[in-house]
């Protein structure tokens, strides 16, 4: 099997040198980090003394991460704080925190229960990312390791990450998703690929076979979060003998339980 085109490390942001540093996003930070010391919040006039900007320039920060939802603004006071949304987005980090830890044992008896190599991944950086892994029991062996990276549109974590987005959420990502095309099977067309993905949020999981590559197979769904969203998704994967399209129906029923289990400890609770 071979991982070059699935493993590819990306640097770390910290290596980039200063110059490729956006000023106006970097300021925009440096902000959210002032306003995370100050537990009364901030006015404008105190923000632009501290941080030393031109007072234009930090009204006009504050108001893009007000109407982001990342700051939010007592009208009483005029004093500026930190918003919910960024409490939501650390809530979700917590969760991909705990997500090994929890969720490992339940990772090993779904690959005993299959025979199959299973994972866990999440989304980073516009790729899917295993962050857990569980080798099959069977001959055949798949050299995958935890940071290994996929492209999301041809791998079943990809897959399963995208298909149980928020229509927005997801549309917003296909946009700007490069559907390249990897083997002769990977779908390359977005309308086929959207009705796919609608296909896969019916079913409940989702799957590729020889997408990523030729002869290997993946049938993957969802793990919830807290708060209803897609954390992370689990897989089995194998080869299109272990993995045919007869048996991609059981092993969806058998993924999805256990994401369903896996989510169930991350507190998530159906409506």
């Amino acid at each position: 099997m071979n991982d070059a085109s699935r493993g590819q490390r990306k640097p770390s942001p910290k290596a980039l040198p200063s110059q490729y540093l956006v000023p106006a996003i970097k300021r925009s930070f440096d902000v959210i980090d002032l306003l995370a010391q100050r537990d009364v919040g901030m006015t404008v006039s105190e923000i632009h003394r501290a941080l030393h900007l031109p007072l234009s320039s930090a009204a006009a920060i504050l108001y893009t991460l007000q109407a982001l939802g990342y700051i939010e603004k007592n009208p009483q006071s005029s004093r500026y704080s930190l918003g919910f949304k960024l409490l939501s987005l650390s809530q979700r980090l917590v969760d991909q925190m705990d997500l090994v830890g929890r969720c490992h044992n339940l990772l090993e008896e779904l690959a005993v229960e299959t025979g199959l190599t299973s994972h866990v991944a999440v989304m980073r950086d516009g790729e899917s990312m295993y962050v857990d892994r569980v080798p099959g029991s069977g001959l055949i062996q798949f050299s995958s390791y935890v940071g290994m990276r996929w492209t999301l549109h041809a791998s079943g974590v990809g897959k399963a990450l995208l298909a149980f987005l928020p229509e927005e959420e997801l549309a917003r990502i296909l946009k700007y998703l490069p559907l390249t095309k990897i083997t002769p099977y990977t779908i390359t067309l977005k309308s086929q690929f959207e009705k796919q993905l609608q296909h896969f949020r019916r079913c409940g999981y989702a799957w590729e076979v020889s997408e990523g590559e030729a002869g290997v197979a993946c049938v993957a769904a969802p793990i919830m979060g807290l708060q209803g969203a897609v954390l992370a998704a689990v897989s089995v994967t194998g080869t299109t003998h272990q993995i045919s399209e007869e048996k991609i129906p059981s092993l969806g029923a058998a993924v999805k339980r256990f994401a369903d289990l896996m989510s169930a400890r991350l507190g998530y609770a159906p409506q």
